[in-house]
């Protein structure tokens, strides 16, 4: 289960938050100014005398696909293509949702050196706190698999990573819970219980990793935050009604339709080993493929997400049907969850040779 391509993300321990916040402010800025050479587009230059951009003037669409050769690099010039994460402020409270919900290696979960290299950045950005929130599948135990050492031979486990970052753990499984009923949900016959956490917090990023999906096709920025709904919802309301008997699309569409209930500021998903096939777990292939995608809008992460695999090979469904022809896809369109169609989404890409089949891809309808 060990990715040998990923070194050690928690090399510099912090003994306690100030120290750690000082060297995190380095590490931000030296990543950032590092960079990855042949850059296909870059981020809008300011005017002379002027402050340069910040996140807030990034264009909604625009998805920023990054290769290097650590996940940690490829975050850090991902964000600074993102025109970087000013969008924190000094003490903010910042909220990761990782693609953590069972006790597997990438690329089934996110991977530590993508959260802690996120977690390094939003301390470099001023955050007071950075809360990794997650709650298991049913019937584990959040907690147990967080401290499961099963990275680097058995040395370390998830929470020992995020322990040296300085980020605070969260289990979510004795945390409360609020109801929410948005009006697009509209299979849902019941209200949507998500975590209280989320109104707590300043900003929300969702860090999910790319995969395929058994019954979603795909499972990226939108479907990792399923993991945000309660396991009663998801058991009751979506994967064991009836009505799915009959209506083969009803869960996809549900999908999309419990993104109403969510706001994350950013999505950075790990790409950089793919689950082509079989997904969401083993067995399956996998695929190389050394990027982190960015983006402010969840329909354009995923569009962009489902043109790699049909770049890389995926499954059939995923090659033989054009990216916004998919029922998660078009539902989370319709709902107004995201971006309309292909001509709102602007790719920045840098390393990436094959980004113009991965663009070809994204845009045939």
């Amino acid at each position: 289960m060990n990715d040998p391509d990923r070194r050690d993300p928690a090399t510099s321990p912090s003994p306690n938050r100030r120290d750690f916040i000082a060297a995190a402010a380095g590490l931000g800025a030296s990543a950032a100014l590092g960079g990855c050479a042949g850059a296909d587009d870059a981020a809008p230059a300011a005017g002379v005398g002027s402050p340069p951009p910040g996140f807030d003037a990034v264009p909604q669409g625009r998805v920023v696909v990054v290769r290097a050769d650590t996940r940690e690099a490829a975050v850090a010039r991902g964000l600074a293509l993102m025109n970087g994460l000013t969008f924190i402020k000094p003490n903010q409270r910042v909220l990761l949702k990782p693609n953590f919900t069972g006790p597997m290696e990438p690329p089934d979960t996110t991977s530590p050196g993508v959260l802690v290299e996120l977690v390094r950045q939003c301390y470099a950005a001023g955050a007071a706190d950075v809360i990794v929130a997650e709650r298991a599948v049913s019937g584990l135990k959040t907690r147990a698999f967080f401290e499961l050492k099963f990275y680097e031979g058995g040395a370390k486990s998830m929470k020992d990573y995020l322990d040296a970052a300085g980020a605070t753990f969260l289990p979510l499984d004795d945390e409360p819970w609020v109801e929410v009923q948005p009006p697009g949900a509209v299979d849902y016959e019941a209200p949507i219980r998500i975590p209280k956490i989320l109104s707590e917090v300043d900003h929300f990023i969702n860090v999910p990793a790319l995969k395929t999906h058994s019954i979603a096709v795909f499972t990226m920025s939108m479907k990792n935050l399923f993991g945000y709904v309660h396991p009663d919802v998801r058991l009751g309301q979506v994967h064991n009604s009836p009505k799915n008997d009959t209506d083969p699309d009803r869960q996809k569409r549900m999908f999309a339709q419990m993104n109403l209930a969510f706001s994350p500021v950013l999505n950075v998903m790990d790409a950089f080993v793919s689950r082509t096939t079989g997904g969401p777990t083993p067995p399956g292939d996998v695929v190389d493929t050394r990027m982190v995608v960015l983006g402010r809008d969840r329909v354009a992460v995923d569009a962009v997400g489902l043109a790699i695999l049909r770049t890389v090979g995926s499954e059939t469904w995923i090659e033989d049907r054009p990216v916004w022809k998919q029922v998660f896809l078009a539902e989370a369109i319709k709902r107004g969850v995201g971006v309309g169609g292909p001509d709102e989404v602007t790719l920045v890409s840098e390393g990436v040779s094959e980004i113009a089949t991965i663009e070809a891809k994204l845009r045939e309808v």
